[in-house]
């Protein structure tokens, strides 16, 4: 997995990875141990497949507008091993925490509040397209 993301990408994870702490730092302080766990197990299972699948996209991404995308079976069966693994990960903990099945779930949408936040950060700056953020200016028209 290349850890090189774009900044909006790296934003998204951060934003998703904050709030899943601060919650489960908030429900440990109230002594709710097992809910917490749920939750921190729960963003760790959305953030692994959140990271997974920016890499998959990025190598089947074409790079210029003649190149060809470049997978093999190394890279389907690697990438179906990944979500395999997600998949596993993902019963499993509904397995340990089942009692606390909403709290995985509050986990698992982890990654979509960081794709809010990082919609609204967006929106206050006045951007309306995704790629008006590439190089870091906004272009003038």
């Amino acid at each position: 997995m290349s850890l090189a993301l774009p900044p909006a990408e790296k934003r998204i994870f951060r934003a998703a990875t904050a709030a899943a702490l601060l919650g489960a730092l908030l429900l440990g302080a109230f002594g709710r141990f097992r809910e917490a766990a749920a939750l921190t197990a729960g963003a760790a299972v959305a953030i692994v497949s959140g990271l997974w699948l920016s890499d998959v996209a990025g190598k089947l991404l074409v790079p210029r507008p003649r190149a060809a995308t470049r997978y093999d079976w190394k890279f389907v069966a690697r990438a179906l091993l990944r979500y395999a693994f997600v998949g596993l990960a993902a019963f499993g903990s509904v397995l340990v925490f089942q009692g606390e099945v909403p709290w995985l779930l509050g986990g698992l949408s982890a990654v979509v509040f960081g794709v809010l936040v990082e919609g609204f950060r967006g929106a206050a700056a006045g951007r309306s397209e995704p790629g008006e953020e590439e190089d870091g200016t906004t272009p003038r028209g």
